[in-house]
């Protein structure tokens, strides 16, 4: 029942990303720009590239006593022994909606989608850290902070004040957590970079907790999120044969073809529901030649919003795998690719 529940959640968000082009009910979303740009056929489209102007990232000030809500993280970093295992990353764009600001950079890239649910549970225990009292070293003992290759990185709006993260769009503190050694009582020693003279204890199952996270676990199921907006359209090629979708705020177009915006709905949905099962085991990526049973490329209508592509290839005996932009992290099931196949041979 709880699988059931939460595919019809990403059957929902995926029924918002149509919503403001199909359902024509002046939805405001994090991709306003892209639908102006629609409207001002006057400018040209370099015009609207020059418009669209990176907005630059206020410095950050380094943080002596780290103290931050759940709500006013923007960027965590774990390294465990000089290794980067964990790079989650709040990365507002016009072309996004707002739930899909957040990014996990490592170890997978910017399509995967996070499930902030989750992360918001990780940062409800970083934030339980005491960083405010240091504690008494006695002489001779090693804290193992000195030369450590552990760290967690926490970019942050320094507020205590939840409206006022949530408001605030970026980052303005920082800090890198030395984690040292064991003090054989639960805890491990800890420092600030930068003012490694005041030394913490950090709870040790709290370090595991951290450390321990499955990133499987902090993505949505869903392989891309694309609002619909921010697409110029869609070429799809299965089965031999090559299909096109063309959005557009007074007529949808299927081959070329005019038809009614719930049949549109219907297919561009459908593209995006087939579902991540389970992560590719280390040492069993697949090599050589494959068959290629899906591709969908989604062309956007803004130079801000990269093009996505999602090609499904045949696995094992109930799973296919999942290349994202050429990255292949994922399985999704069978079943689920060949009912989407024959969704869209029927459709066009």
């Amino acid at each position: 029942m709880r699988k059931i529940l939460w595919k019809l959640l990403l059957l929902g968000i995926v029924s918002s990303l149509t919503a403001g082009v199909l359902s024509g009910c002046g939805q405001e979303t994090k991709a306003k720009t892209s639908s102006q740009e629609k409207t001002e056929t006057t400018e040209t489209k370099k015009g609207k590239s020059e418009v669209r102007s990176a907005e630059e990232k206020p410095g950050m000030t380094v943080s002596e006593h780290p103290q931050f809500i759940s709500d006013g993280v923007r960027r965590l970093v774990l390294v465990q022994d000089g290794n980067e295992i964990f790079n989650l990353s709040k990365e507002p764009a016009d072309y996004k909606m707002d739930f899909d600001y957040w990014e996990i950079l490592n170890p997978y890239d910017e399509t995967a989608t996070v499930n902030t649910e989750t992360m918001y549970t990780l940062f409800d225990m970083l934030k339980e850290m005491d960083l405010t009292a240091p504690v008494a070293v006695e002489d001779g003992v090693d804290t193992g902070i000195t030369g450590t290759t552990t760290k967690i990185t926490i970019d942050f709006v320094n507020t205590q004040d939840a409206d006022t993260a949530k408001q605030t769009k970026y980052a303005d503190s920082t800090a890198t957590l030395l984690i040292g050694s064991a003090d054989g009582e639960g805890n491990r020693y800890a420092a600030v970079e930068g003012y490694e003279g005041a030394v913490y204890r950090v709870p040790s199952a709290l370090l595991d907790a951290v450390y321990g996270l499955n990133p499987f676990d902090y993505i949505l199921k869903v392989p891309a999120l694309i609002n619909i907006e921010t697409v110029e359209s869609v070429e799809i090629q299965t089965g031999g044969k090559t299909y096109t979708m063309e959005p557009s705020q007074d007529r949808y177009k299927m081959n070329g073809k005019k038809v009614e915006k719930e049949e549109f709905t219907d297919v561009y949905q459908a593209l995006l529901t087939v579902m991540l099962d389970s992560e590719i085991e280390e040492g069993s990526q697949p090599e050589g030649d494959r068959e290629e049973k899906l591709r969908v490329v989604y062309h956007r209508n803004t130079e801000e919003a990269p093009q996505v592509e999602l090609v499904y290839y045949s696995y094992a005996d109930t799973y296919d795998s999942i290349s994202i932009n050429g990255s292949e992290h994922f399985l999704v099931r069978s079943a689920d690719v060949d009912t989407l196949r024959e969704q869209i041979e029927k459709a066009f």
